[in-house]
């Protein structure tokens, strides 16, 4: 009888809290549906308020299942806030796309999430990253509605650029292909004027519309308005044809400090540091670019390559900096992945940095079983490779050349994949330089510069003395 007390008690907890949640999420996003739909004059403190309940919503429960629809609404709710005028609401809402993106990898959102990314890019002068999002909509999700809107984009930031032959390629695909007759009647009639005479832009307040309602809420879609035409800001340099997804991996983290805890110097701002301005070349050049840490948080190494699977990257690429317990080490060193053969420096290191990894001995013994077949061992050395010559070239730093160990944040891995030690912490000198902006933009620079390298190349290239232009040391007395 006792038993079956307790379980009507719990039983009751769980209808109970069954009955709190789900009425909360519902009831947001009824209100969500109001404000949209123009059933109601909304302000923006309205606006505010209801992303503020959303947001308290995702901290008790942010692995619901609803709960991409959640992170999509305060999205939508932050470019509704563009219309009422919030200046910063272009960047908020930025921010909350890409959380839906990171977060919910297989969300039916991110179609949306990528194309409004672009729209806000647009707002705010930002056409190489806008352009890139359209492109993601265009090439992944071509089978979206969405996507025809995207092209219509992209074919007006070519106008708007002086890219005419490209617009009128994308114009002509949208009318030839697409089956969105409104979209299609925007892009004839553009296309006839392309080829007339200039198209001029809208206001930028004209720029945004609003994003479709979530998924869950059952009540009639509205009707998206005419797009306007995009006033994007200037290029620095065409727009690329393909996207590619690089996963960057900043290393340790949280209560992981990485090496040079003792000293003076300490490894997890750095390689943070480094890790965004890579990251923010990259996307400049109109690459996907993941971080598996954007804060100081600890992350577990097994947890950082499932990153990488789960976001399917092309390139996966973990930044470090090196520690020694002589304090004269120095220079640069970058490994791939490779468990035939390594010497003794390259396992210490790799000891080092496989600690705290998350995986169990018989986990990493099953892994390291079927890493030769899986791993792109050849590719990971050549992009090495590439890295490492234009850093010592860059840097003027000692070149301690291209090494293979067996990291664990490498292993897992089915893509070309390098962990870059980017100097020596421990080193007073070279600790200096690595907490330096200047350097660090060389260096992010640098390996940028690889990574574009091996991309366009299917050749290894000779380490042997590379030629020095010294950068940093150019930098530094202007």
């Amino acid at each position: 009888m006792k038993s079956y007390s307790l379980c009507i008690v719990f039983l009751l907890i769980l209808c109970f809290t069954g009955c709190v949640s789900i009425p909360k999420h519902n009831q947001l996003l009824d209100k969500h549906y109001s404000y949209t739909n123009g059933e109601k004059q909304t302000t923006l403190d309205e606006w505010h308020a209801l992303i503020s309940d959303f947001e308290e919503l995702l901290q008790v429960d942010a692995k619901n299942e609803s709960a991409d629809d959640v992170q999509f609404a305060i999205a939508s709710s932050w470019v509704w806030c563009i219309k009422s005028g919030d200046s910063e609401a272009p960047q908020k809402a930025i921010s909350a796309f890409r959380r839906l993106i990171y977060t919910y990898p297989d969300s039916p959102h991110l179609p949306q999430a990528h194309y409004w990314i672009g729209r806000c890019y647009t707002l705010v002068g930002d056409s190489v990253r806008a352009a890139h999002h359209y492109q993601v909509v265009i090439n992944r999700y071509v089978d979206d509605d969405i996507a025809a809107e995207a092209k219509l984009e992209l074919g007006r930031s070519y106008v708007q650029h002086g890219y005419k032959t490209r617009a009128e390629t994308l114009y002509l695909d949208i009318v030839e292909s697409e089956s969105t007759k409104e979209v299609v009647a925007i892009a004839s009639k553009e296309l006839k004027e392309l080829k007339g005479q200039k198209v001029e832009p809208k206001p930028k307040e004209q720029l945004i519309k609003t994003p479709e309602k979530s998924k869950t809420q059952d009540k009639p879609a509205q009707t998206n308005s005419k797009p306007e035409t995009l006033t994007p800001g200037s290029l620095t340099r065409e727009f690329g044809l393909t996207a590619k997804t690089i996963v960057i991996d900043a290393g340790h983290g949280g209560k992981d400090p990485g090496g040079g805890a003792s000293g003076n110097f300490i490894e997890k701002p750095i390689v943070l540091s480094i890790s965004k301005k890579i990251g923010a070349l990259l996307s400049a050049k109109g690459y996907t670019v993941l971080l598996t840490r954007d804060t100081d948080r600890f992350i577990e190494l097994k947890d950082r390559t499932a990153f990488a699977t789960k976001h399917k990257a092309d390139l996966f690429l973990s930044i470090h900096a090196n520690a020694s317990e002589n304090s004269k080490a120095h220079g640069i060193e970058t490994y791939y992945l490779d468990v035939t053969s390594t010497d003794k420096n390259s396992e210490l290191i790799a000891a080092r940095e496989n600690a705290n990894s998350g995986y169990s001995i018989q986990e990493l013994e099953s892994l390291l079983k079927g890493i030769i077949v899986e791993s792109k061992s050849k590719d990971s050395r050549r992009l090495a490779q590439h890295v490492q010559h234009e850093l010592v070239k860059a840097t003027g730093a000692a070149d301690r050349g291209v090494k293979h160990a067996r990291f664990v944040v490498l292993i897992g891995t089915t893509v070309p994949a390098i962990l870059i030690e980017t100097g020596f912490v421990t080193n007073p000198s070279e600790g200096q330089k690595l907490s330096s902006e200047t350097y660090q933009q060389v260096i992010a620079s640098a390996i940028v510069r690889g990574v574009e390298k091996f991309l366009g190349s299917n050749e290894p290239i000779s380490h042997k003395n590379p030629p020095k232009d010294n950068r940093y040391l150019a930098a530094t007395n202007r």
